[in-house]
């Protein structure tokens, strides 16, 4: 019986067919260690634990004041997350190219951010060489600012609209004044990415009543423990979480892997909860659907029909507008259009169902 599994490729494959059909991935994250928040650490596992990506990089979106400690920073020193990245490879025994970004915000509209310093430049390249190389468009998760991304694109807007298959942006509001956080890094690059044309599935990170309400139909938010999103997993996966939520500066990295994970700091990170916003981008660029089965929620194939029943989730079109100050005008429309708005069903079951989708996703990870 064919497989729908390449292990030689390792890549998901059309059953019988042995049509490769990964997603090239591009994924954004304003991912620190120490975390600023962690769950960036829990979104990039989660596209690694998708075997429909072919993730082709790492950007890192940092900004000054978080890697800096107080009184000029916001609270503790911090560097970019190239630590959990090189972790991670080691794990999934294969090499992550890794960037990071401009630290400031882009200063005015338009701005392609070339006279940062040459440190804050790679994360930029990096994204456009990865595009320009591909053989196929790219699909760019952004779960930070969109400062990277717009100043790629205002770099090489030809190459960035002919070669971008979506954006994924987990960020904004869909109704109210909330003053979204990951706009608030850089508003001149949220209004740059809006007004860039590129096709942009929009999963806002709040709405009307905030940026934790896991009732709303376009509300992307979502919590559970440590404990809960964690249990069976790996231990080495959890090693890896463990030296990251504990702030650990040992420089033995690898190492690390294999002796953390356990005792009294790991059963005090169990304890946690963790606010979650981006799962549903992920997993429906991934073509899966939220979906009760026989062993429990789970993210299965769309094509699957394994499922008792699922919780709806959809990218409806809309035309929108962004306004100034950073927010966005939006309506729906019946024809297919450029810009998606995420949507799902309400109810506070959503988290319950996302939280055991996500640990049983999480312990597949061949780790």
């Amino acid at each position: 019986m064919p497989s729908d599994r390449d292990a030689s490729k390792n890549t998901r494959l059309y059953p019988g067919t042995g049509i490769d059909v990964r997603i090239p991935l591009i994924h954004i994250t304003d991912l620190y260690h120490p975390p600023q928040d962690p769950d960036d650490h829990f979104d990039l596992a989660t596209v690694a634990s998708l075997p429909e990506f072919d993730l082709q990089g790492v950007i890192l979106d940092v900004t000054t004041k978080f890697l800096e400690g107080a009184p000029r920073g916001f609270d503790i020193p911090r560097d970019p997350g190239f630590v959990p990245v090189v972790q991670l490879g080691y794990l999934l025994g294969r090499a992550i190219p890794v960037a990071a970004g401009p630290t400031e915000p882009l200063r005015y509209p338009g701005d392609a951010a070339r006279d940062r310093h040459i440190t804050q430049q790679a994360g930029i390249e990096l994204l456009l060489h990865i595009v320009r190389s591909s053989s196929q468009p790219v699909t760019i998760s952004v779960v930070s600012s969109a400062r990277v991304l717009a100043a790629a694109f205002n770099r090489d807007p030809e190459l960035m609209l002919n070669k971008t298959r979506a954006v994924l942006l987990n960020a904004g509001t869909s109704a109210g004044t909330h003053d979204e956080w990951n706009v608030g890094l850089d508003r001149f690059a949220f209004i740059d990415l809006w007004k860039s044309g590129l096709p942009i599935h929009w999963y806002p990170c709040a709405n009307e009543n905030g940026a934790h309400d896991e009732r709303h139909q376009h509300g992307s938010h979502w919590q559970a423990t440590h404990e809960e999103l964690l249990r069976g997993t790996s231990q080495r996966l959890q090693g890896w979480f463990c030296h990251a939520l504990a702030g650990n500066r040992r420089g033995d990295i690898i190492r690390a892997l294999h002796e953390e994970g356990r005792g009294a700091v790991w059963e005090h990170i169990l304890s946690a909860q963790r606010h979650l916003w981006s799962t549903a981008s992920l997993v429906m660029a991934a073509d899966r659907i939220l979906a009760r089965t026989s062993e429990g929620w789970r993210f299965i194939p769309a094509e699957k029909p394994s499922a008792v029943e699922s919780w709806p989730m959809s990218l409806e079109p809309i035309v929108a507008a962004v306004r100034d100050d950073g927010f966005v005008d939006w309506q729906p429309v019946a024809e297919p259009a450029a810009h998606r708005i995420f949507r799902r069903q309400e109810g506070h079951g959503y988290g319950t169902a996302m939280t055991d989708a996500l640990n049983a996703l999480l312990c597949s990870l061949p780790c």
